[in-house]
């Protein structure tokens, strides 16, 4: 039982980042191992007298296991993925909606207007899709472009000149 425990411990510091997937695997079906026999071990007791050893047993395989993934995940690198400009671009436009949809309820429209090319810029489907289909950034939109109404006033004619 020492021996076993000397040989976890002398391996689990032998796993470098490149065993790690391996290590996360064979941990992996290991603790599930363990998890099953301790199933079956509690499913057996009416029929087997003595169980403790069996307990004992499956109970130190899933703990290796567990110990065995852990480590692998420790060691395994970081998974970093990088975003592409595209995604990045989508990604901002969504946000600069967000902020102009927020902006469009408060009333500030001409933060509205800088926002809108930008968006535009950033990524046309969701400046025509998103943006364009907010009832608020519509209504402060269309605030801006129709010239606010004048009272009804005549024009002023001026007067023809008079020939004798």
């Amino acid at each position: 039982m020492l021996r076993l425990a000397v040989c976890a411990a002398l391996a689990s510091h032998a796993c470098s980042p490149a065993q790690a997937p391996r290590a996360m695997a064979i941990g992996k079906v290991t603790a599930i191992g363990g998890v099953i026999g301790l199933i079956a071990t509690a499913v057996s007791t009416r029929y087997v007298s003595t169980t403790e050893e069996m307990l004992i047993g499956f109970s130190l395989v899933s703990g290796l296991g567990i110990v065995t993934y852990a480590w692998g995940e420790l060691s395994a690198e970081p998974v970093v993925k990088r975003e592409t400009l595209p995604e990045r671009h989508h990604r901002w436009a969504k946000i600069l909606t967000e902020r102009a949809a927020g902006a469009a309820r408060e009333g500030r429209c001409a933060r509205v207007r800088r926002l809108e090319g930008k968006v535009r810029m950033y990524d046309a489907e969701v400046h025509d899709f998103v943006f364009m289909r907010d009832p608020e950034i519509l209504r402060c939109l269309e605030e801006t472009a129709v010239p606010s109404p004048t009272p009804d006033v005549p024009p002023q004619v001026e007067p023809a000149p008079i020939t004798p």
